[in-house]
């Protein structure tokens, strides 16, 4: 059985770690729509518990999946926020076809809309806002 390259075993990691965060991310983001679609509803609870998912996100994301030691937050919280808006709107779309088309509680499209967002979100974390800059510390 062949080994794996040194980068092939950190991307692999980077994956794992990254799916960890989905889960928690994603398990915080449905508790909050549970919790708070008692008191007002599907879809407010949807939007009020997407900040806090959202914080808990960039922050894991960028000290535990990516390592991120680079010190232009400022762009990258900006490119964070953009990609979060796009993101919103697949996750926005999603949780209402569910809502509108299954009986599936609130709390589980709100899960399932999450999970359809993740991979746009890798790609752009990869690649864009928290991608290693050989020889800088920007």
């Amino acid at each position: 059985m062949a080994s794996l390259s040194p980068a092939k075993s950190e991307l692999l990691l980077r994956i794992l770690r990254y799916g960890v965060v989905g889960v928690v991310v994603m398990a915080v983001f449905t508790t909050l729509n549970w919790v708070l679609g008692h008191r007002f509803g599907k879809d407010a609870s949807f939007v009020l518990a997407y900040p806090p998912a959202v914080a808990l996100h960039f922050w894991l994301n960028k000290v535990w999946t990516f390592g991120c030691k680079r010190t232009d937050s400022t762009r990258q919280v900006s490119e964070y926020l953009l990609m979060v808006g796009v993101t919103f709107v697949v996750q926005a779309i999603v949780f209402k076809v569910l809502t509108a088309t299954t009986t599936m509680p609130g709390w589980a499209a709100a899960g399932a809309a999450n999970a359809a967002q993740m991979v746009i979100t890798y790609v752009a974390m990869q690649y864009r806002i928290f991608r290693q800059v050989q020889g800088a510390e920007l």
